[in-house]
């Protein structure tokens, strides 16, 4: 499963990214809204964790904005955040609370790709 991962924390990233590619995943981080879009225009995603703020836009309005690229018409959006504000149920396919382990993060993104693959 390649993933794309949006956090404006590069620390966060790391983290994510070492423990995801131990579990089989491939990852690609990204800093900032505009990264993301440029990625998500020019390669292709299973998944996307994403901050819902952001330095230079929304979490919720950059998986609007992702979902109308074709290549992502079947990826499975992940938001993250301190706090979970209303539009978060409408927009993204789950959601984490941070803090979490990114193990969760794993089972909660194979459970997402099951899903997929079974729909």
């Amino acid at each position: 499963m390649r993933v794309l991962i949006v956090d404006d924390y590069p620390g966060l990233i790391e983290l994510y990214d070492l423990a995801l590619r131990a579990r089989g995943f491939e990852v690609v981080g990204a800093a900032t809204a505009g990264e993301a879009m440029t990625l998500a225009a020019t390669e292709p995603f299973d998944a996307v964790v994403l901050d819902v703020e952001l330095p230079d836009g929304s979490g919720p309005e950059l998986v609007d904005r992702m979902r109308a690229i074709p290549s992502l018409s079947a990826a499975k959006f992940v938001g993250m955040s301190s706090y979970q504000p209303q539009e978060i149920g409408k927009r993204f396919d789950a959601f984490l609370p941070k803090p979490f382990h990114p193990k969760r993060l794993a089972t909660l993104l194979r459970k997402l790709g099951n899903r997929s693959i079974a729909a």
